[in-house]
């Protein structure tokens, strides 16, 4: 008997970049009863597929053209079904989730595929999209934004608020279409009020609801992949990135794009552009950085401390990471786990390691004194990595997480 039930409901995000799409898997992928993984490019797979079986075995059907295509969408349904069931299965919950972006482009196919499917459709304000998607591109541009760069290379403000107008005006037409297995969901509201929020999207989803799930959205173990790298450091919703676009000049988004954001805007039920930028500015006041912060010190006093007390709680962790800290007041220490004792030594030079982090001294400091994240120090292009990611990412979450 196939894993995989025809009647079964998957449930997909629909998000544009940087709206959020990873905080609310997380949160979905908290409750007892379904698994949403990192982005899987279902979409993608789901259409390859589709065009694999139709010119194979497809075509050595003899019947008429409508049966064909019914048989190989449940031949692509079953294969990418009974996958997802088994994951579901694998970590003792009944319903999947997925939420990759690219998605967005693929919604016919995937509609097709899974026609019991519910879609939870998350929008987040143009200007606040756009300062994020510029403030994560420092050091390159994902896939999904190059076009939109390749097509406007000298006002990449305009070219990330036409990303946002060409995949939510996807998104909302999908959602207009098939409004009994979509559900809006706002960015904005979500971390406002989880509260109120969170509930409702379960109920969509026809699952129960238990106030203890607010709780543990972020002690609760969620598998690693591609998304926000900042959700694995958080320790609650942040309402912080609401009100961030503001600090984007309104005059740098032309003249036909902002009447066109107005347009959608209104269909989303979020203020127009003008009445954003007439809201008090919400980004937070800069956090004095502590360039008096002895390294040495913190080595051979705090970093033990905290290594003894967390280390438990961060796994099995076994490896050598090297700490690079520049900046004339820097300096460079080996963080040794590869043993039961954990040893650190203050190195003149970089040694064999199985990771180096390297980190501006004032972005250090701010870790130190948990005035930001460790993702957004990463995003910012303050921090580097050489070796293992993965093993970096684990030594990063033991100091600082």
């Amino acid at each position: 008997m196939p894993l995989h039930d025809d009647k079964s409901e998957p449930i997909f995000i629909l998000s544009c970049e940087r709206s959020g799409s990873t905080l609310l898997r997380v949160i979905v992928d908290t409750h007892p009863d379904i698994a949403c993984p990192a982005q899987l490019s279902l979409g993608p797979t789901c259409a390859n597929l589709y065009n694999a079986i139709y010119y194979s075995i497809g075509q050595r059907l003899s019947v008429s053209e409508s049966e064909r295509i019914a048989r190989v969408l449940r031949e692509v349904r079953d294969i990418v079904g009974t996958l997802m069931s088994r994951y579901a299965s694998s970590r003792d919950k009944r319903i999947w989730c997925e939420k990759t972006t690219l998605n967005v482009d693929y919604l016919k196919i995937l509609s097709d595929v899974f026609p019991n499917a519910r879609y939870l459709c998350l929008y987040r304000n143009c200007m606040d999209v756009v300062q994020s998607c510029l403030k994560f591109s420092a050091l390159g541009f994902m896939e999904e934004l190059a076009p939109y760069v390749r097509d406007d290379p000298r006002n990449l403000a305009a070219a990330m608020a036409e990303s946002w107008l060409d995949k939510n005006t996807k998104i909302l037409d999908f959602e207009t279409r098939h409004p009994g297995r979509c559900l809006r969901v706002s960015y904005q509201n979500l971390t406002l009020d989880p509260q109120t929020t969170i509930p409702a999207i379960f109920r969509f989803l026809g699952v129960s609801w238990d106030d203890g799930i607010l709780e543990t959205i972020f002690s609760a173990e969620h598998d690693r992949g591609e998304g926000d790298l900042k959700v694995h450091f958080s320790k609650e919703i942040s309402r912080d990135s609401v009100g961030k676009g503001r600090s984007i000049p309104s005059k740098a988004i032309p003249k036909h794009l902002q009447a066109r954001i107005n347009v959608m805007n209104d269909c989303l039920g979020f203020d127009s552009l003008e009445t954003f930028y007439k809201n008090p500015h919400g980004d937070r006041s800069a956090t004095t950085r502590s360039e008096g912060l002895d390294l040495d010190a913190f080595f051979r006093s705090q970093a033990p401390n905290i290594i003894s007390e967390r280390r438990p709680k961060v796994g099995n962790l076994r490896g050598v990471c090297h700490i690079v800290v520049e900046g004339e007041r820097g300096g460079a220490w080996t963080i040794d786990l590869s043993g039961v004792d954990s040893v650190i030594r203050k190195e003149k030079s970089g040694l064999s390691a199985d990771c180096t982090i390297a980190i501006a001294h004032a972005a250090f400091c701010e870790l130190v004194e948990r005035s930001v994240s460790v993702g957004e120090i990463y995003e910012s292009g303050q921090a580097s990595v050489r070796g293992s990611e993965h093993l970096a990412l684990q030594f990063a979450i033991l100091l600082f997480g």
